[in-house]
């Protein structure tokens, strides 16, 4: 009498194992896009009084966003004296008071990068972003390369299935080196965030490239997969069967992917690499990036605070030293 029940329990406890696969699963290939709210409390010319939240406690640059306007700040200074739950951060204008969107991304467009773009350049950048954010996120990695005299475009895989994990991906990010080079580009670097980066270096095992920029790479979809379940304080297990639930053309759908994920892990090339990793990142282990970079005899330049992909709010300046530097050993 004992085993229909027990049998009940295998069953409904197996059916809520899956659940949490698949649930897992969906975050990592249709993650929602980071958003934040920011209060501002007061403010001057100067500094900005926020409400203390996650978000307003990271260290580095971000914008204050409402309605059409766009305020930046910068360095945690300190904490309002009231004594309130509030986080000071310099500024360099005054921000009015109330809610404000909490913006990573700085910048809306291409034509809002500063710098101008050059025109037939020896060294051409393509851009690719990841999952959630779409070509905003690779905005803030253009500057730099304008500022070298570099052109740059970005490859969009939003109309994708599976964006930037879409093997469709790869082909448009090899269609646009060929381009570059039929158009008399010298050089091509490929700089990829997230998924983006893993794209980048399958179509760098493809078509010859002179570099490859990976910001907060994801490894391979099995290995982000166990980062996620990590760091949800998930068990271990809950990322084997999302990564099995991914590549199943029968469970798939339940992840909310069409049909399955390609099996898809980071391609050793002798491409020169620079990976910008973050040693907070829930999503790639620093083990990771340590064996990669060991077999690929990649650069590896780690932040500490950043959450994934965050790693140029943290400190824009050393992020872009990194890039500048990487870039002029291309031309040594």
């Amino acid at each position: 009498m004992t085993r229909v029940p027990l049998a009940l329990g295998t069953a409904v406890g197996a059916v809520g194992t899956l659940g949490l696969g698949a649930f897992v699963a969906r975050r990592l290939l249709f993650p929602t896009p980071y958003a934040a709210i920011a209060t501002v409390r007061s403010a001057d010319a100067t500094v900005v009084d926020l409400d203390a939240t996650r978000d307003i406690r990271l260290p580095g640059t971000y914008s204050l966003t409402r309605e059409g306007r766009r305020v930046r700040v910068g360095a945690v200074v300190g904490h309002d004296l009231s004594g309130a739950d509030t986080v000071r951060r310099a500024t360099t204008e005054e921000a009015a008071l109330g809610s404000w969107g909490w913006d990573a991304l700085m910048l809306d467009a291409l034509d809002d990068v500063p710098g101008t773009e050059p025109v037939d350049a020896p060294v051409h950048v393509v851009h690719v972003h990841g999952q959630s954010l779409g070509p905003r996120q690779v905005l803030r990695g253009v500057a730099v390369w304008r500022e070298l005299g570099a052109s740059s475009e970005v490859v969009d895989t939003t109309d994708l299935p599976l964006r930037s994990l879409d093997p469709v991906a790869v082909d448009r990010i090899t269609e646009a080196v060929r381009a570059a080079r039929a158009r008399g580009a010298q050089r091509v670097v490929l700089q990829g965030w997230s998924a983006g980066a893993l794209a980048c270096s399958v179509a760098a095992a493809r078509v010859d490239v002179d570099g490859l920029v990976a910001v907060s790479p994801l490894l391979s979809v099995r290995s982000a997969l166990r980062g996620a379940v990590a760091g949800a304080h998930l068990p271990a297990f809950v990322g084997s069967i999302a990564a099995r639930i991914v590549a199943a053309p029968g469970l798939a759908r339940l992840a909310g992917a069409r049909t399955p994920v390609p099996v898809t892990a980071w391609q050793d090339s002798r491409t020169p690499t620079l990976i910008i990793h973050s040693s907070a990142d829930a999503l790639v282990a620093a083990a990771d990036v340590t064996a990669v970079a060991a077999r690929q005899a990649a650069e590896v330049v780690t932040f500490r605070t950043a959450p994934h992909t965050l790693e140029w709010n943290e400190d824009p300046e050393r992020w872009e030293a990194a890039v500048r530097g990487f870039a002029e050993t291309l031309t040594a």
